[in-house]
């Protein structure tokens, strides 16, 4: 079932990287009543991932917050010391970034958002995308065609896409 805008996010247990440790938790705890944003990247420490998505998230994280987006979350789908470790390595958790994964890719399968590279190692993997939430509910959906590209989920050009 392909996700659209107007579907309720849906419910799923993850990982949340606070202060220093991978806390389980669950989708509706965290992102029930909020206005928020949530990229999802292919995986901890991938290139395209580590040298373009999230600095061009952590260039925008202030002027996310100036349009209300007080809290952005960016998903993996990765073991959660791998999450973790990525987290501190990127120093995004320094500006407010929030690190979650989804360690079976359960969540990522249930919103239609998964692809698997086998070639490279990547199995059950999210593509790259950005949802916009407002209690649960998805507002906006931008999805990458193409793996290795991040152009439409760049941080600049969601900026541009949200509406005050």
């Amino acid at each position: 079932m392909k996700t659209n805008v107007g579907d309720k996010f849906p419910e799923s247990n993850l990982y949340i990287y606070n202060a220093g440790n991978m806390e389980k938790t669950n989708t509706y705890k965290i992102f029930d009543n909020k206005k928020i944003i949530v990229f999802g990247m292919p995986g901890a420490f991938t290139p395209t991932c580590s040298n373009y998505h999230i600095p061009s998230i952590i260039d925008q994280m202030e002027n996310f917050k100036k349009k209300g987006m007080y809290e952005i979350f960016c998903l993996v789908v990765n073991d959660i010391h791998v999450t973790k470790a990525w987290a501190e390595q990127t120093k995004a958790i320094e500006t407010g970034l929030k690190f979650i994964t989804d360690p079976d890719g359960s969540l990522v399968n249930k919103l239609n958002l998964s692809f698997s590279a086998q070639e490279i190692g990547l199995i059950n993997r999210s593509k790259r995308f950005c949802l916009i939430l407002e209690n649960l509910i998805i507002k906006n959906i931008f999805l990458e065609n193409d793996r290795g590209v991040c152009d439409v989920t760049l941080g600049k050009n969601i900026l541009n896409k949200i509406e005050e």
